[in-house]
């Protein structure tokens, strides 16, 4: 069997890194970044765009122009990553960058000339009404908390991929909503042929490389180590709500 590692063993470049990394690069760095951020906190933004009174359209054209503002050479110039969190620092600009496009009277003008990247792939569900109260903060919060759970499950299952049935079949146990589905661990042994310790060590395992994914994820989006705690309990609330 392959050497197993765990997410905190693989940590990526955290948030602040890919940005800076676009500052010193260009061109096809600068791009590369771009989608990385896209990817990572679309959703979010989008919501926070629609929270803040605007259509489906006008919010995906707003959250497209806000990437290519992040990474235009005059808003990198001025940028510190000792300025905080991650996702304070996104919604802080999102907030200037929106108010600064309220006063413009053409969409060419959004996005300072960078050039748009294609958001199709980024989710499902980004025409959906926004029908609650919830502000737009909060929103964000909310669907940032969704993300950061999304991206270390999927980071959990590549590096279970040469235990993929196993893995699926643990799952439910890592979400108190659905642990009451998973089957005993007996029933799951006989099925995958192997023993009910195998399987009920592996449940541990599983649940403690998930903690650690979750961690990798949030440690990515501050730029103190230190934040994380407070972070992962923020996390948490927006979770339980």
């Amino acid at each position: 069997m392959s050497q197993q590692h765990t997410p905190d063993e693989q940590f990526p470049p955290t948030m602040w890194s890919a940005i800076v990394s676009a500052r010193e690069g260009g061109g096809s760095a600068a791009q590369k970044s771009l989608e990385r951020l896209a990817r990572a906190y679309w959703q979010p933004l989008y919501l926070f765009v629609r929270r803040s009174g605007h259509g489906h359209e006008e919010a995906r054209d707003l959250t497209q122009g806000f990437f290519a503002h992040l990474l235009s050479r005059d808003f990198l110039k001025n940028l510190r990553p000792e300025a905080g969190r991650f996702r304070g620092f996104l919604v802080r600009s999102l907030q200037r960058w929106l108010m600064d496009q309220y006063d413009r009277r053409t969409a060419a003008k959004r996005g300072g000339g960078e050039q748009p990247i294609s958001l199709e792939a980024l989710g499902d569900g980004l025409g959906a009404p926004t029908t609650t109260a919830e502000s737009p903060e909060r929103a964000f919060d909310r669907q940032w908390a969704r993300e950061i759970v999304a991206r270390a499950l999927a980071a959990l299952e590549r590096s279970w991929a040469d235990r993929a049935a196993l893995f699926q079949a643990l799952k439910p146990s890592l979400d108190p909503h659905s642990a009451a589905t998973l089957p005993p661990y007996a029933e799951i042994a006989a099925r995958l042929g192997t023993t009910e310790q195998a399987v009920k060590s592996a449940a541990f395992r599983l649940r403690q490389e998930y903690v650690a994914a979750v961690r990798s994820e949030v440690r990515s989006t501050v730029a103190d180590p230190a934040e994380v705690d407070d972070e992962i309990r923020h996390l948490v609330s927006l979770l339980r709500e």
